[in-house]
């Protein structure tokens, strides 16, 4: 069975029906958005790994990502090829002491807010760009959810509680709300590796420098006492 937004709404639909008589009475249009809501409540667990490719413009070093990639929600970038040679990132403060940010050889990069950024003399090459980002919005019935398989009974139950919570049915909204957040607690714990759970390491907003690794030892299947 396919797993598109046509199946998703009919399973919508059976939950409903299965509680009462009016489950029925949603627009598609209402519960698609529904969908996308709870596709972007469970984003974090599920980011997407993908890669973005365009043509640089000689003498152009400033792209506008919104504009050659639009509709993609960007969440961060892990690493940039500029005509197959790995480029480095770089802050927003070592951009600005440069002295002449657009002479020499093309070897950093910098975001600033959506707008990307190379120094050196551009020409014209292809730039790829490895990325994480958010799920693709859900816009027509046989869009597919960019989530695991097992995720869909947590995103039903969201948007059973978002249908419920229109109607103004409260108590039932928050039962299956509740129903959402232990099904996405177990994504949680799912998404975790076992040997790392005991100490998740936290994300930054930047990915210049080394995460500073916390004190002693992790427990592991080699190491199931955590001996140091």
């Amino acid at each position: 069975m396919s797993r598109n937004v046509e199946t998703l709404i009919r399973r919508v639909r059976e939950e409903l029906r299965a509680e009462g008589p009016d489950g029925a009475g949603y627009s598609d249009f209402f519960i698609r958005e529904a969908l996308n809501s709870g596709l972007a409540e469970l984003a974090e667990f599920f980011p997407v790994r993908d890669t973005i490719e365009f043509e640089t413009e000689e003498g152009k070093n400033q792209y506008e990502l919104d504009e050659m990639v639009p509709d993609v929600e960007l969440e961060n970038i892990v690493r940039v090829l500029y005509d197959g040679r790995q480029l480095r990132g770089m802050g927003l403060d070592e951009y600005f002491e440069m002295s002449a940010p657009e002479e020499g050889t093309v070897l950093r990069w910098l975001l600033w807010g959506t707008n990307f950024i190379l120094t050196g003399e551009v020409e014209n090459k292809n730039l790829k760009l490895f990325v994480s980002r958010a799920p693709k919005r859900l816009t027509s019935p046989e869009d597919t959810p960019e989530l695991p398989y097992y995720a869909d009974e947590a995103l039903i139950q969201y948007v059973i509680s978002a249908c419920y919570r229109e109607s103004r049915d409260y108590e039932r909204a928050n039962y299956h709300y509740t129903i959402f957040l232990r099904q996405k607690e177990r994504l949680a714990s799912r998404m975790t590796p076992q040997m790392q759970r005991e100490h998740r390491v936290g994300m930054r907003d930047s990915y210049w420098g080394p995460v500073r690794e916390r004190r002693g030892s992790s427990r592991s299947d080699t190491n199931p006492g955590g001996q140091t």
